[in-house]
């Protein structure tokens, strides 16, 4: 994950097409040999394959985040974005529990049991690698996990060449001077629980500098209206630039449709996304705390194992040609702590059964069944959340 800016950091000195085009052949590779849902790839510790059991270090998740910031600096490429949002929409909140006291060394995309069964599928990591802890299995997350948001708000916005760009989307303020002017943008937003953006550009006097907005790849018919002009017809997977003389206050608002997505992942399982978001099914949890002989495992920096207690092996009954009817979204009140399963502010809904066969092996969901199954147990519906907001989940679901 470190070293996928190396390249990109050598072609500022060689000027090799070569360094520059490795960069996106590595991405590649990891994506279609170890890649997970939420945009970042097993490893546990060694590459791990594309089973959605296999685990992701958190390590890795946040210097991923930090690679695809430097990339998106050296190269200017929105693709980027889009990937740095998904990371850290996603895998980022989802390995922490919602007061961040505790973190997980490694997560897993179908996550059903946290606990320090000794035969789990990791490579080479130990039992306790996945329990919400202090340091579990080791404290090399523990000294990282606190990079992740930090610098994704340092690098929300960058300069260009001639004014601003806004790299990635979150409620943030940028303050600094353009061409002589001060300029100040403030960002109002409940994205990525939401699809409308609002930016507030001051200028202290006249000045004409560009903006560039990404734009991401899945917004289809998104909108940009400048000043209450509305433009329409606004290309995705690249950046729109607003490019005027700005003074005092001018207010920008953004639009970015969210429709609901399906994606085709290991053994032909389902995964459901919406705008920059994953969704996995909400299993009730049940947390027992452990280790509280050791140092420092004293609340609220405890370790704890998490057990499901409501059923997780479920096979939804939707269409990728009907997504649209097949699963229901419903948005909640954002409040204090919107990446928790309480505090979740999008709920999705979809028809489901039960797969009788499909159970834990050593702590692990046992091998995805691969789609499409049968299933002759009731109908149900079950509540989807997003990847951010669980602990246990199944983010990549068989299909009927």
């Amino acid at each position: 994950a470190m070293m996928l800016k190396a390249h990109a950091l050598w072609w500022r000195l060689s000027n090799d097409d070569a360094d520059w085009s490795i960069v996106y052949d590595m991405i590649e590779k990891l994506d279609r040999h170890h890649g997970m849902v939420t945009g970042v790839f097993t490893g546990d510790e060694c590459l791990a394959g594309l089973s959605p059991t296999q685990g992701t270090e958190l390590c890795a998740v946040v210097e991923y985040m930090y690679s695809l910031e430097v990339l998106l600096s050296v190269f200017g490429d929105p693709i980027f974005g889009d990937r740095l949002e998904k990371i850290a929409f996603n895998a980022l909140p989802a390995t922490f529990s919602p007061d961040m006291w505790a973190h997980q060394y490694d997560q897993q995309a179908n996550q059903v049991e946290c606990s320090r069964l000794e035969n789990r599928t990791w490579n080479t990591n130990g039992p306790e690698a996945n329990l919400f802890g202090l340091e579990p299995n080791y404290g090399c997350c523990t000294a990282n996990l606190s990079q992740g948001w930090p610098k994704f708000a340092a690098h929300l916005w960058m300069r260009s060449s001639d004014g601003l760009a806004a790299l990635a989307y979150a409620p943030c303020m940028v303050e600094t001077e353009v061409n002589g002017a001060k300029v100040a943008v403030d960002v109002q937003t409940d994205y990525p629980f939401r699809d409308r953006i609002t930016l507030s550009v001051k200028a202290d006097r006249k000045a004409t500098f560009a903006l560039d907005l990404r734009i991401p790849e899945w917004a289809d018919g998104a909108t940009v209206q400048v000043g209450g002009e509305r433009i329409a017809k606004v290309p995705t997977g690249a950046f729109y630039r607003v490019n005027r003389t700005w003074s005092g206050r001018t207010e920008i608002a953004l639009h970015f449709p969210m429709k609901v997505r399906g994606e085709r992942r290991f053994r032909r399982a389902l995964s459901i996304m919406r705008g920059p978001l994953v969704y996995g099914l909400k299993i009730d949890e049940e947390w027992k705390r452990v280790n509280e002989d050791k140092p420092h495992r004293e609340l609220p920096h405890a370790d704890w194992e998490v057990y499901a207690r409501s059923a997780w092996n479920v096979a939804l009954d939707v269409s990728e040609d009907t997504l649209e009817t097949d699963v229901r979204f419903e948005e909640r009140d954002l409040g204090e702590c919107p990446f928790s399963p309480e505090g979740a502010p999008v709920v999705a809904t979809a028809k489901a059964r039960r797969l009788p066969d499909w159970k834990i092996e050593n702590g692990s969901a046992d091998m995805t069944p691969e789609s499409p199954v049968v299933s002759t147990e009731p109908e149900e519906t079950v509540t989807l959340i997003p990847f951010g907001c669980t602990h246990l989940r199944i983010a990549e679901f068989p299909t009927l």
